[in-house]
């Protein structure tokens, strides 16, 4: 019976992305542009910025942040999304990390993938988000006071690395995607595993728990031996391929939020039939970040 629950709910889902690719193939041609910019408002290396608009901008329009895994294909992530924000009231921004000045984005440049501290702190990525919401909502003249976050792959591993180590507190809703290895709230592990001597602070935590975020993974992105997928001796201890780490880094901040008692509002949903692709994951996804606007 438990299996027949299980396949009726993975054939709803399915029906449920069916009908939303039909849906999406059968808007009129993208009315929407890309605009590239530079932002150069900072102490640190400029970056490239994409973003897209509506047409008009209300009271209520939000920033949504999609941020690029290591192949730093920018451009393409916000292509992946133009057709499920149609008649959206969001603007899409980008942020494109470059390999010269941020090889390590992943890490907030903080460290290596090893763990190994990184020399130019100035460099640091904990603010960016905030930094570039502020420039944006100044350039839009934006009523609304918080902002969304998605991020596939190693975007997955830049924004739940944000939530831990950032100051940020204007996310209202946040979604990851597919991440080859997490940081988990260990203090006796050493970053960017865990946060040992990073000052993670409990009042942190309780935030990142009480936020409505969504921990989303294709089903079919477990290939131990993907190409892309980490292979550092702690990545493999989190799990044999991407979707086993990402349910033991759910499970984990499950376990956070029963021993904190604390409010937790994440959601753990199964793409099907979806491997390592961002725009399998962000069909999916966006239900959850655009159900609302």
């Amino acid at each position: 019976m438990q299996g027949t629950r299980k396949a009726q709910g993975s054939s709803t889902l399915m029906l449920r992305i069916l009908v939303t690719c039909f849906l999406v193939c059968s808007l009129p041609a993208q009315s929407r542009d890309i605009v590239e910019t530079t932002y150069a408002y900072w102490n640190k290396p400029d970056i490239q910025v994409l973003y897209s608009a509506p047409p008009a901008i209300t009271s209520e329009t939000k920033i949504l942040f999609i941020v690029h895994g290591a192949s730093r294909t920018a451009r393409k992530y916000l292509n992946d999304w133009l057709p499920l924000v149609q008649g959206r009231d969001v603007i899409l921004v980008a942020p494109k990390f470059s390999k010269e000045f941020y090889n390590e984005y992943a890490y907030l440049m903080k460290t290596n993938k090893q763990g190994k501290r990184l020399s130019n702190t100035f460099l640091d990525l904990s603010s960016s988000l905030g930094d570039l919401y502020d420039f944006f909502s100044t350039k839009f003249n934006l009523k609304t006071t918080n902002f969304r976050l998605y991020g596939h792959s190693g975007g997955a591993q830049f924004v739940h690395r944000y939530l831990l180590l950032s100051d940020e507190t204007r996310i209202d809703k946040v979604a990851i995607a597919n991440a080859g290895f997490y940081t988990f709230a260990d203090s006796s592990i050493r970053f960017p595993f865990g946060i040992k001597d990073m000052n993670v602070s409990e009042n942190r935590l309780q935030w990142l728990l009480s936020l409505k975020g969504g921990m989303f993974l294709g089903d079919l992105d477990n290939d131990p031996k993907h190409k892309s997928l980490p292979s550092m001796r702690k990545a493999r201890q989190q799990g044999r391929h991407r979707f086993e780490r990402g349910t033991n880094f759910f499970n984990h901040l499950v376990e956070l939020g029963v021993k904190s008692n604390q409010p937790f509002r994440w959601r753990y949903q199964v793409v099907p039939d979806v491997a390592h692709d961002n725009a399998g994951m962000s069909l999916a996804v966006s239900e959850f970040l655009l159900e609302d606007l």
